[in-house]
């Protein structure tokens, strides 16, 4: 009856959330581990029912010796249970000593990465992992100890973009019982007793000492907290954007600029919350507390001209009533690459990886960053290449030719992102902008005999 109860509820959670659609393809990441063996079983006890598909996906990390078993349990479990699989196997410490990075935070970025690039090679919908209460209790405390505002008291969302997670409302308890009740394999990730890991030292003596000391139920209050804050946010999210169009002017060509005078005497914690926003829109991937205080500060000093910095080499500046946020000008980037066909490349200056295969039929989906030429139609040899000055193109479904610059400005595409875009072409010839559109000439049709697909992932998400 535990397992049956259970499974009940995470398809309760599914549906309340709306986390999969019927028509989904739902990429699940398992490593092996206790948590996500248990969301591959739940997931294909439903996908009949709720009329989705299920395609696993696992990354060898390279950190503990036996991660060649844990590869060898999913692929086990996989064959029995009639699951496509996907894995890749990662160098995280090498990467993370090339990028300055923790362990843990290269291992997190080179997960989410590797699921995503799964799902868009496979024209899937949605990217599930395994997360609990328990791990929602441990990140509301690792925010809380790092420092965190409203946002962070949230914790992990049920659903974020493309990811879900259905088994956010169960406890370890729970899914160990699952597990159990229906005799499945598992294997345990010695790493997750290593001390040495800020999120190890929260689950293993953080939370059992407030447990122990303070309240029993302290996860239960710490997931109760995330779920009352999350209905706060997404009550300031609306009021936000509702505010925004009233304060922020996004040119052509110059930064992004605000009126000052309708911002300043707003209540303060709409105040922080609309700067917060406002860098986010002008191009800053983290912005952080201090990065809002400041162009508070800057708000309430009445002197024009004054500049400060904020996250991400992004700037902002006082002129009289205005508050412009801007990026430091850089040269623009330039490259030119021969693109093999089959085979792929990286363009290095744009962390941009290329790949190229020759098909009998178009693939099952497509999304932005895939697209399908009809080869013979091609000149060759075909190059990836940065922008150049007068680049004109047909832009498929729109009639008529333009000039690229004028495109990207009319799609608000902000300049520094422009000069960072790449482009398929041939000769004096655009076939696709990469990521956003494709041109007229090349295009599949019903004579096309054979096609080229063209995949594009950024190696640094």
């Amino acid at each position: 009856m535990r397992g049956t109860m259970t499974l009940k509820r995470v398809r309760e959670y599914i549906a309340d959330h709306r986390l999969i659609a019927a028509g989904d393809l739902v990429v699940a990441g398992v490593s092996g581990g206790p948590d996500s063996v248990a969301l591959l079983h739940m997931l294909l006890q439903l996908q009949e029912a709720l009329g989705f598909r299920v395609h696993a996906a696992h990354l060898h990390h390279g950190l503990r010796d036996e991660a060649d078993r844990d590869q060898e349990l999913v692929e086990s479990v996989c064959r029995e249970w009639g699951v496509p699989l996907s894995w890749r196997r990662v160098d995280v410490a090498r990467m993370a000593g090339e990028k300055k990075m923790s362990v843990e935070e290269a291992g997190r970025e080179v997960r989410y990465r590797f699921l995503e690039d799964v799902r868009r090679e496979i024209g899937g919908h949605k990217i599930a992992t395994a997360h609990h209460r328990g791990d929602q209790a441990e990140t509301i405390l690792l925010h809380l100890i790092q420092g965190t505002g409203a946002t962070g008291l949230q914790g992990i969302l049920p659903l974020r973009d493309r990811i879900i997670r259905p088994l956010l409302d169960l406890s370890k308890t729970e899914i160990m019982d699952y597990l159990e009740y229906h005799r499945l394999p598992y294997r345990i990730d010695s790493s997750n007793f290593d001390n040495n890991y800020l999120r190890n030292r929260i689950r293993l003596e953080l939370l059992p000492f407030l447990e122990q000391r303070f309240n029993p139920g302290m996860v239960d209050v710490l997931c109760r907290l995330a779920a009352v804050m999350r209905e706060e946010n997404r009550y300031w999210d609306e009021l936000v954007a509702e505010v925004m169009h009233e304060v922020v002017q996004e040119g052509e060509e110059g930064p992004l600029t605000v009126r000052a005078d309708r911002l300043q005497p707003m209540p303060l914690a709409l105040k922080r919350r609309l700067i917060y926003r406002i860098l986010q829109q002008a191009g800053g991937r983290r912005v952080s507390w201090d990065d809002v205080e400041r162009v508070i500060d800057l708000l309430s000093q009445p002197e024009s001209g004054r500049r400060v910095p904020v996250s991400g080499g992004r700037w902002v500046r006082r002129s009289y009533e205005v508050l412009e946020f801007g990026i430091e000008e850089s040269a623009p980037v330039d490259f030119c690459y021969e693109l093999p066909v089959p085979g792929r490349i990286e363009i290095k200056e744009i962390g941009l990886l290329v790949s190229a295969r020759l098909l009998s039929e178009p693939p099952a989906a497509a999304a932005d960053e895939v697209a399908v030429f009809d080869w013979e139609a091609l000149k060759k040899p075909l190059f990836i290449r940065s922008r150049r000055p007068g680049d004109t193109f047909r832009p498929l479904g729109l009639g008529g030719s333009q000039k690229l610059k004028k495109y990207l400005i009319d799609k608000k595409i902000p300049r520094q992102q422009r000069e960072r875009i790449a482009i398929l072409a041939a000769d004096d010839e655009i076939y696709w902008v990469i990521g956003h559109r494709q041109d007229e000439r090349g295009k599949v049709g019903p004579g096309t005999r054979k096609i080229l697909e063209v995949r594009a992932s950024h190696v640094d998400k």
